[in-house]
């Protein structure tokens, strides 16, 4: 593969092209685990119990999305500002803040769910006892997965993104045959929710593994040599933002089902959200060339090459546009069938929110190379400011028009989403283009 992209990429596009290749695999991966779990639990459940998934789903997931301090760009960003410095030590302090932050916040949200949950349903009969047990279950997958954006982060500086590709599949297949068991055994929430945990802890406990293997190949030795997380400031700054950020993004990804429940009704939610995880599905390759880019605009910015993070943006924009305008436009004309194909017949009504949402799905796509750059940079508040404006809006939609309109409505807002967040984080994009990093004095005279 590395005398291929040799051959036809520019020397500085190979291991941004390299990542993407493994990264896309990840993903396709996880996309075909997704489609597999979202058919199999629509029709095992229907749309009234599908509806009722997504929203202990949204519940769990949102508690987990507002307290999680994220740590996946804080490593791409400081820990290969710090490598390229020669400093592998305060990479390593960064790599222990990042995933002590991870676990220990996704910990202490399950704490909360757990009591939560207990204590809405035992002293306030605020929640039905019968889901009880699938909130508590299904929290678990958040505990599991604490760190798995980080791990990643991990191979990516290490280039070692292929065995992420294999502990992928692994935790792909035991999902799967958690779900095949629950459909010839007529299994019904729990269970459906019991693959998720399956899958996950393959995932997380791999991923950790990998983590311990290749820390060193990635220029940071030493990792559980010390307790350590003594950072640079602009590191906690960047982390206080990011955790900020990743709560206004967890409002955005799970929000929107429980307000659209209270607005309509649970079918209406299950309607919504199988329109929604096919758009978000097709959204995960340009995703994987984002975190690919990300870390190759850090290299190039923090080694004060200006000119190749323009370059490499403005090629790889290009290719996204193209691929984003067949991809959708064939969806806009085959999605009908698609969700009768994917979700049964008692998903039908799911096709017109779904094509409402292609616009945005469009608009995010096309800057999938330029949104990361902000925080490649060593930026978060852009990206926090950005996904703010957008949530807002499209909470504003979501309340105008789902009470009239259900899952159309909804889906517009959802477009809304993307068109508000893409102006409004563009104009940062374009004031970084036109600057360069200039090297601490220290390093200028290493050099």
């Amino acid at each position: 593969m590395k005398s291929l992209l040799a051959k036809i990429l520019p020397a500085s596009d190979q291991r941004a092209a390299r990542q993407t290749l493994w990264l896309g695999a990840i993903t396709a991966v996880q996309v075909l685990a997704g489609i597999i779990h979202v058919t199999f639990a629509a029709r095992i459940l229907g749309p009234e119990g599908f509806g009722i998934l997504v929203i202990v789903i949204a519940a769990a997931s949102l508690v987990f999305g507002i307290a999680t301090i994220p740590g996946e760009e804080v490593i791409t960003t400081y820990a290969t500002r710090s490598i390229a410095r020669g400093r592998p030590e305060e990479a390593a302090r960064v790599l222990r803040l990042a995933f002590g932050a991870a676990l220990g916040m996704r910990l202490l949200s399950y704490g909360l769910i757990a009591a939560g949950t207990l204590i809405a349903a035992g002293l306030l009969g605020l929640v039905n006892s019968d889901y009880v047990l699938p909130m508590l279950l299904y929290s678990v997958t958040g505990v599991l997965t604490s760190v798995s954006g980080e791990s990643v982060a991990v191979l990516r500086l290490a280039d070692r993104l292929q065995f992420g590709f294999a502990v992928t599949v692994a935790s792909a297949l035991s999902g799967a045959a958690v779900l095949l068991w629950a459909w010839s055994t007529g299994g019904g929430l729990p269970m459906v929710i019991m693959s998720s945990v399956t899958r996950t802890a393959v995932l997380g406990t791999g991923m950790a593994l990998l983590v311990l293997l290749s820390a060193s190949r990635a220029g940071i030795p030493g990792l559980l040599r010390s307790l350590s997380v003594k950072v640079p400031r602009d590191v906690r700054r960047f982390q206080i933002v990011s955790f900020g950020r990743s709560s206004v993004e967890a409002l955005h990804v799970h929000a929107d089902a429980l307000l659209i429940a209270g607005l309509t009704s649970a079918a209406q939610v299950g309607l919504y959200r199988a329109a929604r995880y096919v758009i978000d599905s097709t959204k995960l390759p340009v995703l994987s060339l984002s975190q690919a880019l990300q870390v190759e605009y850090s290299r190039q910015w923090f080694g004060a090459n200006g000119a190749g993070v323009r370059n490499m943006s403005r090629r790889f924009t290009a290719m996204v546009v193209a691929v984003a305008a067949l991809g959708y436009g064939l969806l806009a004309i085959f999605h009908q069938p698609l969700i009768r194909i994917l979700l049964g017949p008692e998903f039908a009504e799911a096709s017109s929110p779904l094509l409402f949402m292609l616009p945005g799905a469009f608009v995010f796509t096309s800057i999938a190379a330029l949104y990361v750059m902000p925080t490649a940079t060593g930026r978060a508040t852009p990206h926090l400011i950005a996904m703010s404006a957008a949530v807002a809006a499209q909470a504003v939609v979501i309340v105008l028009l789902a009470p009239s309109h259900g899952a159309d409505g909804a889906a517009w807002a959802a477009t809304i989403h993307s068109l508000v967040f893409a102006m409004t984080i563009i104009p940062f994009v374009i004031h970084i283009l036109r600057q360069t990093y200039k090297l601490p004095p220290a390093t200028e005279t290493r050099r």
